[in-house]
């Protein structure tokens, strides 16, 4: 086979096809150089057996291309900026009147149980642990996690995907 210099000529209008059927407009430079690296390791890797190197590169290729996406979009999702207004509710004490801080937390009572509720008052209105809030209503700890736990999963849910 020839050097990889010329391969890599040859081969960069395929690369450039591959980012463009796959739709990618950001950050094209940095897939373009997973397409290289791609190419790269199936020329040592290729095998005649294989059938024609064209074919072999284009699929190792665009399977690279497919997981760095891939490991994009999880980034993207999980280091997603919070907005202010979950931080206001993670912290009650940034806020200055004690009236906007419950009309606030009133505010995603809604759609939540009526233990979720006192598991959501108790903790940022009243500054309770579980332990403390399990005695007030006289129910073990793990019901009381059980209803952070659903509470929390409601919340998301509203933030995520809002009415």
């Amino acid at each position: 086979m020839e050097d990889f210099s010329a391969l890599t000529s040859e081969f960069t209008p395929m690369i450039h096809h591959i980012i463009r059927s796959l739709s990618i407009y950001k950050n094209k430079e940095e897939y373009f150089q997973v397409g290289l690296i791609a190419l790269w390791e199936s020329y040592g890797k290729f095998d005649e057996e294989y059938g024609q190197f064209s074919n072999y590169a284009y699929t190792v290729i665009k399977g690279k291309i497919l997981n760095e996406l891939k490991h994009h979009h999880k980034y993207e999702i999980r280091t997603e900026p919070c907005d202010s207004f979950i931080l206001d509710i993670k912290d009650p004490f940034s806020m200055h009147e004690e009236a906007f801080a419950i009309d606030n937390i009133l505010n995603y009572t809604e759609g939540l149980t009526l233990n979720q509720q006192r598991w959501l008052l108790q903790t940022y209105l009243e500054n309770k642990t579980v332990t403390e809030i399990a005695e007030i209503y006289q129910v073990t700890a793990a019901a009381v996690k059980s209803w952070r736990r659903s509470a929390l999963n409601k919340l998301r849910k509203q933030l995520i995907f809002p009415l």
